[in-house]
């Protein structure tokens, strides 16, 4: 068993795209897309979108495989790793609501050891807490493993589980993404979006340079703890 890290950089798309989970070890994947890009849950409609005024502000329209709401990625403005657990390594985790929340532990837990935490960051641990609004885009919702400032998510989890193990998803953003996302929607949202909640300037270089590495050394430590 073991475990590794590495930087991705590929169209949002292929970022998306599903690859081989090694069933024996974990695989932590730094995601940087080529351009910004619009990504809808599994179960979202399309129609929600306005493609042609996605086109012209140059933002490709996706969608993955893992469920939840509308999220932005992009290359400079938010950090986005995934984690693949293997279903036969010790650190994966049978029941999804379990896994949720130990990714969300090991990610408090390497935002610490950088010293990157807002004092007032916990974990939502409980049933998701989706308005209408937090159906619609991922950010404007809690669900359960992912963590807070005060009653704004700071990191956002998604998981899809195949028989080989679990990909996990997770996002925080150093740039309000809320104004982009609902210039693209083709209905407004009924009622004022909750915002995420946005890393401090100061520590954005710290997360761009040394996060991957943190987030790494403390999944390899939580192996030798078992």
């Amino acid at each position: 068993m073991n475990t590794e890290s590495l930087s991705r950089t590929a169209t949002a798309k292929d970022l998306h795209a599903v690859t081989p989970i090694r069933r024996d070890g974990v695989r932590l994947v730094r995601c940087i897309p080529e351009s910004m890009a619009l990504v809808l849950g599994s179960r979202q409609s399309e129609h929600l979108i306005d493609r042609k005024r996605a086109a012209q502000r140059n933002i490709e329209v996706i969608r993955r495989r893992s469920g939840g709401g509308i999220v932005l990625v992009d290359p400079h403005r938010s950090l986005w790793i995934d984690i693949e657990i293997g279903a036969d390594d010790p650190r994966y985790v049978a029941e999804p609501l379990g896994m949720m929340e130990q990714v969300g532990r090991w990610w408090l837990a390497a935002l610490t050891s950088l010293d990157c935490v807002p004092p007032d960051i916990w974990q939502f641990v409980g049933q998701t807490g989706n308005d209408s609004n937090g159906e619609l885009v991922c950010f404007a919702g809690r669900s359960h493993g992912e963590l807070m400032v005060e009653q704004s998510k700071l990191v956002g989890l998604s998981q899809r589980r195949t028989r080989d193990g679990a990909r996990v998803q997770g996002q925080l953003h150093f740039v309000d993404p809320t104004d982009e996302i609902l210039a693209l929607l083709v209905e407004e949202a009924t009622g004022a979006l909750r915002r995420p909640a946005i890393v401090d300037e100061q520590v954005r270089d710290v997360l761009n340079d040394r996060f991957l590495d943190a987030l790494t050394s403390v999944v390899s430590a939580s192996l030798s703890s078992r």
